[in-house]
C-alpha cells in the first residue's frame, strides 16, 4: 500500500483525540500528526518534505492537508504535538497487542547523544559518558516497541520500568533495573520479572539469566532500528518537546510498518525503509 493511504487508514479520528473548543480549526489534529509521522517514516528533513508535497497533491490529499507547511510551522507542530504523538503511538501499541499477544518484553533504554541541545544532560551508559538524552523502551518477542519514554541523559534507568510495562509472560532487563520494588512491579501486573543481578547492589558475582543473554539482542537490535529511522532527525532540531516528537512519530511510524505487515501477512514487520526514498 502507498505509504500516504497507509496513514491515512491508520492514523485516523479514532486513534487521534478531537479537538477542543469552536472556531477556527486551522489544519486540524488529524492531518498535522499524519503529516509528522509521514515524514519520518519517509525519513524527509523539513526542507525535503515541503519540497515533496509541493511536488505530490495526491499526497496531500490522502494527508488531508489543505496546502503545504513550512519550516516553521512544521517546527511549531513538534512543539506542540509531542504529547498528542504520544497518544497516538499507546493508541498503536494497544492495537499491536491485541493483533500480537506479548510473551516476552524485553526492557532497555539507549543514548541519544548531542551535546548542543540546552536541554541536554551528561549521563552515563556501557560505553561511558555523554551528554544527551535517553529512549527507554520496552519491545516485544518481535521487537516492536510497545512502550516508550524520553528522558534527559542523567536519568537513571530502573525508576522507568514500572511505566514500560504491559501484561504478558515474562520481562527481562538488563542489571541496570536490578530492585526488590522493580520486581514487585511486575508480579504485581501479572508478569514475571527476569532481572539481571546488580554486582554493586548486592555485593555478589553477577549474574544474568540465561533467557536474557539468549533474547537480550531483540531490543539491542530495536535500539539501531529506531536510530536508523530517526536518521539523527534528533540532532537537528532543539529542546525535549521536539526530540519527543521526533522519537514518537518514529516509533508510530514502525508500529504502522508492522500493523501493515501483519495485514499483508509479511515476516519483517519492522521494514519501514520499504517506504523510504
Amino acid at each position: 500500500m502507498e505509504v500516504s493511504n497507509l496513514i491515512r487508514l491508520v492514523v485516523n479520528k479514532e486513534i487521534v483525540p478531537s479537538q477542543k473548543g469552536r472556531g477556527r480549526r486551522g489544519y486540524r489534529n488529524v492531518p498535522r500528526t499524519r503529516t509528522l509521522v509521514y515524514q519520518r517514516l519517509k525519513g524527509f528533513n523539513d526542507c525535503q518534505l515541503i519540497r515533496h508535497l509541493k511536488a505530490n497533491p495526491k499526497i496531500r490529499r490522502n494527508l488531508d492537508l489543505r496546502c503545504v507547511p513550512d519550516r516553521s510551522r512544521l517546527s511549531r507542530w513538534k512543539e506542540q504535538y509531542s504529547e498528542l504523538l504520544i497518544q497516538v503511538f499507546n493508541q498503536l501499541s494497544e492495537i499491536i497487542q491485541l493483533m500480537i499477544p506479548t510473551e516476552l518484553l524485553i526492557i532497555d533504554s539507549t543514548p541519544l547523544v548531542d551535546g548542543e541541545d540546552p536541554d541536554a544532560k551528561v549521563g552515563f551508559y556501557s560505553r561511558g559518558a555523554f551528554k544527551g538524552f535517553k529512549t527507554h523502551l520496552s519491545v516485544n518477542q518481535l521487537g516492536l516497541p510497545l512502550k516508550a519514554i524520553l528522558t534527559t541523559g542523567n536519568k537513571h534507568d530502573s525508576p522507568f520500568l514500572l511505566e514500560l510495562l504491559v501484561s504478558g509472560k515474562l520481562a527481562l532487563a538488563d542489571a541496570g533495573y536490578d530492585s526488590e520494588a522493580n520486581r514487585k512491579a511486575c508480579r504485581e501486573k501479572g508478569v514475571k520479572p527476569v532481572i539481571a543481578k546488580n554486582r554493586r547492589r548486592s555485593k555478589k558475582r553477577l549474574w544474568t539469566p540465561k533467557i536474557l543473554k539468549k533474547k537480550r539482542y531483540i531490543v539491542e537490535q530495536f535500539n539501531a532500528i529506531i536510530k536508523k529511522a530517526m536518521d539523527k532527525c534528533w540532532q537537528k532540531i532543539r529542546g525535549v518537546k521536539r526530540k519527543t516528537s521526533a522519537v514518537f512519530a518514529s516509533l508510530s511510524a514502525i508500529l504502522i510498518t508492522a500493523i501493515d505487515g501483519v495485514l499483508c501477512n509479511e515476516e519483517k514487520l519492522r521494514e519501514f525503509s520499504k517506504f523510504r526514498v
